[in-house]
């Protein structure tokens, strides 16, 4: 808690954004697997890929558009942090 309210802009984007990334990047490593096992199961215009390189690209994709998702979120959620961070509660000590 103490850090959400002492962390800079630079430090809240990126404890969030890596966060996410992480789970992101864990899924894709279970896509490569799906996309080589079964690769009709990833759309590419509507159209069913026929091999696990097209699936694979359909993945690369898909981990580009989410990760740029996670930089805009992160950055939001980050000024909501900022902004809302004296409504915060404080120890009852300090």
């Amino acid at each position: 808690m103490q850090y959400i309210r002492t962390a800079s802009f630079g430090g809240l984007f990126t404890t969030t954004f890596v966060v996410a990334a992480s789970f992101q990047i864990a899924f894709s490593l279970l896509g490569v697997i799906l996309a080589v096992l079964s690769p009709g199961l990833f759309n590419m215009n509507g159209v069913p890929a026929t091999s696990p390189v097209g699936a694979i690209g359909v993945l690369i994709f898909l981990l580009c558009f989410g990760l740029f998702m996670n930089a805009a979120i992160s950055a939001l959620g980050a000024l909501v942090v900022l902004g809302w961070r004296r409504f915060i509660p404080r120890p009852s000590g300090a």
